[in-house]
């Protein structure tokens, strides 16, 4: 276990916690200390703050943590695909299956896998804190874990042993920028462990791999080439403690992300009476939808504010409220969100959907109307599953749903 005691703090300043941050943002770190390191992930039945963790791991050099959990609810057909586990009715009983191996899996319930994970937690946290490293482009992993334990009444526990959580992929994509293409566990496995077959498919192997990530770009200047990992040794051990450190976020960050998407989900939820006709559209329409709802979400907008400027000013009263959107939407997202609440508003109307747009402008007029995805569970499916993504490679769906929406 890596330890390290007072360090210089690079005096780096931390920008505001935000749903979605820059991928590479760097964060404000962590205040000098004695601090153990520990990869983690977790597999989970969904990306919305209601779904449950059905796989959390641990990673150290001399002790791993991993335990299968038994959900209440389904895996939904992304996470069933991503995980490679389901849920299967054994005569009364519910299990979990593996669908590679067709072996069932030894489960607990959520609340006991994390008393058992904390647990682990303390016994490695030694006299310090714990830094927990994980690897995925947007903040889902910490604000699912943060709200699972809020769920069970478990966060001040977990706050008392961890100080934070450390992003390896926002750190390989500041130190890599100029030599790889991609920051996927799988390509930074090649460039920089050397390890073509290394697996990153259950949630152990990804805290593995994204423990060593860490590990490597610790050691000397951050050269983002092939080396052999661990080859410092002590003084690459508190190398690495010292860069984790300073690309940490510490927990209250992570609580004031998590604040701040619920404030969004709500604000996306009043929104309902407009938008939840159209979610049931096919796609791409459907990605439209949830693309447009984000961006009234984002703005502070809600459903009453609308309402009412239609109804002094009609057409008038919502271009001068969705005016300000001009900085993160385009004149044709304007026009669009405008149409579809005059319509909606105005009974006399054809209600509206969304217009889709194709991914391609060069694309044949044959294939001009192709989806260029959707937020709904297929296209999460196929997105996932895509043989360069991993699981933590995923849009950000969880701040792009409502916490009610299936």
């Amino acid at each position: 276990m890596a330890m390290v005691s007072e360090a210089k703090m690079n005096g780096a300043p931390g920008a505001p916690a935000e749903v979605l941050p820059a991928l590479a943002e760097h964060p404000a770190g962590l205040p000098p200390g004695e601090y153990s390191l520990v990869g983690w992930d977790m597999d989970t039945t969904g990306r919305r703050l209601i779904d449950e963790i059905c796989q959390i791991a641990a990673y150290t050099p001399k002790q791993t943590y991993s335990q299968y959990i038994m959900p209440y609810g389904d895996l939904n057909p992304g996470a069933r695909r991503r995980h490679n586990v389901r849920v299967v009715t054994v005569g009364r009983y519910r299990m979990l299956k593996d669908t590679i191996t067709h072996k069932i899996l030894k489960t607990k319930s959520e609340i006991s896998a994390l008393t058992d994970f904390l647990d682990w937690l303390e016994k490695e946290k030694g006299d310090g804190s714990v830094i927990l490293i994980y690897h995925e482009p947007r903040r889902l992993s910490p604000t699912m874990l943060l709200e699972a334990l809020t769920r069970y009444k478990l966060l001040d526990r977990f706050k008392s042993i961890v100080a934070g959580f450390a992003d390896s992929y926002a750190l390989a994509a500041d130190k890599c920028k100029t030599t790889v293409k991609s920051v996927s566990l799988r390509m930074l496995a090649r460039v920089l462990l050397d390890a073509d077959s290394l697996s990153v498919d259950s949630a152990l192997d990804r805290a593995t791999a994204a423990y060593r990530i860490v590990e490597h770009l610790a050691q000397g200047n951050y050269e983002c080439e092939q080396q052999e990992v661990g080859a410092g040794g002590e003084g690459t051990s508190k190398d690495m403690v010292e860069t984790a450190r300073l690309w940490a976020r510490p927990v209250h960050t992570e609580l004031e992300a998590l604040a701040n998407l619920k404030k969004l989900l709500e604000r996306q939820n009043t929104f309902r009476p407009v938008f939840a006709p159209l979610l049931r559209l096919a796609n791409p329409e459907r990605k439209r939808v949830t693309q447009l709802r984000r961006l009234l979400a984002d703005g502070g907008f809600l459903y009453d504010t609308l309402k009412e400027a239609w109804q002094e000013q009609q057409v008038a009263g919502l271009e001068k409220q969705l005016s300000s959107l001009q900085v993160s939407a385009n004149e044709n997202d304007i026009k669009e969100l405008i149409e579809i609440f005059d319509c909606h508003f105005d009974p006399a109307k054809e209600p509206k959907a969304p217009r889709p747009r194709p991914t391609n402008k060069v694309r044949s007029s044959s294939s001009a109307g192709e989806a260029e995805g959707s937020s709904s569970e297929s296209q999460k499916t196929s997105a996932h599953n895509s043989p360069n993504k991993t699981n933590n490679e995923a849009p950000a769906e969880l701040s792009q749903q409502s916490e009610g929406e299936n």
